[in-house]
């Protein structure tokens, strides 16, 4: 069962002290399990914060090797099985259970968010409505949803064969944007600007029959009508916004974010309007329980929802909260599947992550003089995913991301300054 203090012995105040100690010693042998992760980002920060609120981690994954923050954890059980396997997965769960109690069950990767929700219920422990993980991560019925209740969401057209292709373009027109109906990280996420080149990313994607994890998917594709402006998401917990974040990408005709500013640099009429779009989709789409990262774009003060994920954000967004409020997202969620509390935001710090990536394929090193990055540019972190010299492949997604930095201060403008300087200096342009 879930850890919850029950009020009628905590108002006991003759036995509270024994009844924590008990608590105390629940959290202490009780597991917390991780199907999967994100391979960078916050995939560590959740197991560290389990092991924080002194639960036993217990990290579930078909490929280990997949996880270079694995050999840096002590302290970690952990079990492989076929994760493409919902019956595995369950089998893993149950051997678990059946040794030591479990205080929460979820995920930090997309692809993983419905097995961990459908799990977690099984199991009888607070979480999201598996059925409204099931919407949202079929981009196709959300986009639906949203406009059936009226939100602003761009058109789309469901490409199942590639007969289907020649309608689409008809209907959306162009430009337009192919995704897949089902991704993340911006995988296969490509605008096209003729005929010919949706047609060509359209085929490509409905020859598509495995996601990044070699997991067989069913081949679909979408068309999206392409929404020019700025781009911002903002992160919710439990049906509460955490903030707005100022995103910046890559050139088209490809999705790469290679930025992120906390907090978003707009008015407080802009951000209330960005604020209760996000909130009315989510309330929408039955997701008012766990995490959101709902991505947006603004026009002439016309906002538009892209997309809702039923995931806390990637991309160290977390991370970027956690320096300039003080409040961090990953304890947060795993505090919100224990039934406790979180402390409110209280810092009004200014921060910025630019991504390093490289402006051309082939061997990459650091320049001389990296060790003093850091403090050359007044950063607060300086993280590379893996050790140079590497050879770099371009994969036109989130993969092209060998590394970030992080600036924080008081001036919005200073801070974006310095992370986009130590960049131009590590990439040597």
């Amino acid at each position: 069962m879930p850890f919850q203090l029950e009020p009628s012995l905590v108002e006991r105040g003759d036995g509270l002290f024994a009844f924590l100690q008990l608590k105390h010693t629940q959290m202490t042998n009780s597991a917390a399990i991780f199907i999967e992760s994100n391979t960078t980002g916050s995939g560590a920060d959740f197991i560290l914060r389990a092991q924080g609120l002194r639960l036993v981690p217990i990290f579930v994954t078909a490929s280990p090797e997949r996880y270079a923050f694995l050999s840096h954890l002590s302290d970690l059980e952990l079990r492989t099985c076929d994760t493409t396997s919902e019956t595995a997965i369950r089998a893993v769960i149950d051997s678990v259970a059946a040794t030591m109690p479990i205080a929460l069950l979820t995920s930090s990767s997309d692809l993983y968010l419905y097995t961990a929700a459908v799990e977690a219920r099984r199991l009888g422990l607070p979480g999201p409505d598996p059925n409204a993980i099931a919407l949202c991560r079929d981009k196709d019925c959300q986009a639906a949803a949203l406009r059936a209740a009226g939100i602003g969401v761009p058109y789309s057209a469901t490409v199942r064969a590639d007969c289907d292709i020649r309608n689409a373009i008809a209907r959306i027109g162009l430009p337009a944007v192919a995704k897949p109906i089902s991704g993340t990280g911006s995988i296969g996420v490509t605008l096209v600007d003729t005929e010919t080149d949706a047609a060509d990313a359209l085929h490509k994607l409905l020859g598509t029959t495995h996601d990044v994890r070699g997991r067989a998917i069913q081949p679909g594709a979408l068309l999206m009508s392409y929404i020019a402006g700025e781009e911002y998401s903002v992160e919710i917990l439990d049906s509460k916004i955490i903030g707005v974040t100022r995103k910046h990408l890559g050139p088209l005709p490809h999705f790469v974010e290679i930025g992120h500013d906390i907090p978003a640099p707009i008015s407080p009429r802009l951000r209330a309007q960005i604020e209760n779009e996000a909130l009315l989709a989510i309330h929408v789409l039955g997701h008012v329980q766990g995490p959101a990262h709902v991505e947006v774009r603004v026009r002439e003060d016309r906002v538009t929802i892209i997309e809702v994920n039923p995931r806390l954000a990637g991309g160290s967004i977390p991370t970027l909260f956690r320096y300039t409020t003080g409040f961090d997202p990953v304890l947060a969620v795993l505090r919100s599947l224990l039934g406790m509390s979180s402390p409110a935001l209280t810092g009004d710090a200014h921060g910025s992550i630019r991504f390093i990536v490289p402006e051309r394929e082939g061997f990459f090193a650091l320049p001389q003089n990296c060790e003093h990055l850091v403090d050359r540019f007044g950063l607060m972190e300086f993280a590379l995913y893996h050790t140079p010299p590497i050879q770099f492949r371009r994969c036109n997604d989130f993969r092209d991301r060998i590394g970030h930095v992080i600036a924080v201060g008081d001036d919005p403008i200073a801070v974006a300054r310095h992370a986009e300087a130590a960049v131009a200096f590590i990439l040597g342009s």
